[in-house]
């Protein structure tokens, strides 16, 4: 169990200096260029989700058209008003 944790704490170490040594090697643009494809990527992401906003906004005013037009044929307007007259 313990040399379980020491390999552990031994990788992490070996990452550790790896990380500082490319950050002084290459004076961090490997981490401004992953930096800049990730934001890339996020406005990617805002881009569709603003598509999928857009879209359940039309499928919610879909649905609420369709409930109109069926209270309107059932002859509900108000269905709280009928369940208290009830």
């Amino acid at each position: 169990m313990f040399k379980l944790f020491f390999k552990i704490i031994f990788l992490c170490i070996i990452a550790g200096i790896v990380f500082i040594a490319l950050s002084i090697y290459s004076g961090g643009e490997k981490f401004r260029w992953f930096g800049k494809k990730v934001e890339q990527e996020s406005e990617k992401v805002g881009e569709k989700a603003d598509k999928i906003k857009q879209g359940s906004d039309k499928v919610i005013k879909g649905i609420e058209q369709t409930t109109e037009k069926v209270k309107e044929i059932t002859g509900s307007k108000d269905s709280k008003k009928d369940e208290k007259s009830r």
